[in-house]
């Protein structure tokens, strides 16, 4: 009874480990950071239904903690605001799976310091 136990807990560990990577693989990603300074292009398009839905096509160049550069593509449903900063989260295969609005304080300082540059260009 001692030996299925241990074996079923043990079970449970390799199953648990291999979701939250199959998890960090389909939907997660690396952190990146930007601040928005120009409008989207904004583009029309019909959902199933039928009715008319608008959505902002971004194209801009984001940096990692470290300052590492990575030129993505995202779309947002609304016009972001300018001059917000934004978190990013990029997944190697899927580009852009999802973004939040921060403070200036919370985007790291190598990467404030990249963004600070381009934006003096």
């Amino acid at each position: 009874m001692k030996k299925i136990l241990i074996g079923l807990a043990a079970l449970i560990l390799i199953l648990a480990g291999a979701g939250t990577y199959w998890y960090h693989l389909k939907y997660g990603g690396e952190s990146y950071y930007m601040q928005v300074m120009k409008d989207g292009k904004k583009s029309l398009t019909k959902d199933d239904a039928g009715k008319d839905y608008t959505y902002y096509d971004y194209k801009e160049k984001v940096y990692q903690k470290a300052g590492k550069e990575k030129e993505v593509e995202f779309t947002a449903d609304h016009n972001l605001r300018k001059t917000a900063y934004l978190k990013l989260t990029v997944n190697i295969k899927k580009g852009v799976t999802s973004w939040e609005e921060v403070k200036k304080s919370e985007v790291p300082e190598k990467a404030l310091t990249k963004i600070t540059n381009q934006a003096g260009n």
